[in-house]
């Protein structure tokens, strides 16, 4: 996959009974690649990649990663997707705190982490995210009160 260097968009929808693994880490580092979209697979377990080094593209715009029973934390690194302007982990089993490293999102307008096992609270440096318009984190463990940095978000 590695080899794919002048692809720029990527769906996979994969279901059956056969398939199932790790995702492969290349997929992560296609350099013109724009948009991923990995949704509903199904099948046997499916996980991220344990080396991804979501960073080291810097094009990619969109990033869905939808309904997947992906487990596990949401690795700082997801800050170093500066380009990324809609990041949707929706319905997955991430377990954790939102890493505040989200609030290093210059571009992003979409933010949707919902129904998945996120503990903790709102990281106030999603007050930061001036160009965010929609942002769901509803379904999840959260405990704490909007942060007062939230009035920054004058487009949400």
């Amino acid at each position: 996959m590695g080899n794919m260097t002048s692809l720029f968009s990527m769906a996979l929808i994969l279901n059956g009974p056969d398939f199932g693994g790790e995702l492969p880490s290349s997929l992560f580092q296609l350099k013109n690649l724009k948009y991923i979209h990995i949704q509903s697979i199904s099948g046997k377990e499916w996980s991220l990649p344990a080396n991804v080094q979501v960073g080291d593209n810097p094009q990619l715009e969109r990033l869905v990663l939808a309904r997947n029973n992906f487990a596990g934390a949401i690795a700082e690194a997801i800050g170093d997707l500066s380009s990324v302007k809609y990041l949707n982990l929706l319905g997955n089993n991430l377990t954790g705190a939102l890493p505040s490293s989200l609030g290093k999102l210059p571009a992003i307008e979409v933010l949707i982490l919902g129904n998945n096992a996120l503990q903790g609270e709102l990281p106030a440096s999603i007050g930061n995210l001036r160009t965010l318009q929609l942002l769901d984190v509803g379904s999840n463990e959260l405990t704490s009160t909007i942060p007062s940095s939230f009035a920054n978000l004058e487009s949400l």
